[in-house]
């Protein structure tokens, strides 16, 4: 488990083709990378597109175990249909790829409160998890300052308030923009803690910035956090790919000593 995985991201995504990617990705030494279900990693997210991204990662030997849900519309009341008919489409994305998590982003919604905003959020994911629980498939919720859940205690509080078997993607950006303590995070998250996100402080490469990295990871080491460790940050230097990785390794010693 704690597997050093690659976000095609800012920077990434548009520069290079997803053939690129794989192989830039394979090259610097990850174990797996995100699958955003986006047109920009994806095309036109056709049956062929997604075999190919399938096939690419046989051809590298990398897992995928978190798929990214790619139209940021879950909190939209007006829009749950057509929501819940992208879920279709990640869920199979989700399914050819063994992912062990789908991750969604909760992101604001224009001229919609903030708890209309989580009551579409809520009634999108009371839809969606029976099928995901069919196919062992966990939901992940992200964070982040100015969105509906602006901060891991918001997090913890919808899935407790709600009741709903979903988990929390924790983005080290996020946590630091919040100015939470990094190892009270950890423990408060402890029993809904999905995957990380791994990035610096200022959004750049992990390592770069001023997050406590060394005292986060004492955090996870003493929850046992197992999942995925997503490399996300806004990628400028193609250089920096193989550095964030190798931090990352050094980061995930840091959880396992």
């Amino acid at each position: 488990m704690l597997t050093v995985c690659y976000d095609p991201y800012s920077g990434t995504l548009g520069r290079f083709t997803r053939a690129e990617i794989f192989d830039l990705v394979a090259e610097a030494g990850y174990e797996g990378i995100n699958i955003p279900v986006n047109s920009a990693f994806l095309g036109e997210i056709s049956s062929t597109e997604i075999e190919d991204a399938v096939n690419l990662a046989n051809k590298y030997n990398l897992v995928a175990p978190t798929i990214g849900f790619g139209n940021h519309i879950l909190t939209t009341p007006n829009r749950k249909n057509e929501a819940l008919q992208h879920f279709e489409i990640v869920l199979d994305v989700a399914r050819q790829f063994n992912a062990e998590f789908i991750g969604i982003w909760v992101n604001p919604s224009a001229d919609v409160s903030r708890q209309e905003s989580l009551d579409a959020l809520e009634d999108n994911l009371s839809k969606m998890i029976p099928a995901c629980n069919d196919h062992n498939i966990k939901i992940t919720l992200e964070f982040e300052k100015g969105c509906p859940l602006d901060n891991y205690r918001e997090g913890v509080e919808f899935i407790a308030d709600t009741g709903l078997p979903v988990y929390l993607t924790c983005d080290t950006y996020h946590l630091f923009n919040d100015g939470a303590e990094p190892v009270a995070a950890a423990l408060a998250m402890k029993e809904c803690l999905g995957d990380g996100h791994v990035s610096g402080s200022n959004r750049g490469e992990p390592g770069g910035g001023v997050f406590d990295f060394e005292t986060f990871a004492k955090g996870l080491k003493e929850i046992n956090y197992t999942g995925p460790l997503v490399v996300q940050y806004k990628m400028d230097d193609v250089a920096s790919i193989k550095r964030s990785c190798e931090f990352t390794h050094k980061f995930r010693d840091m959880i396992q000593s």
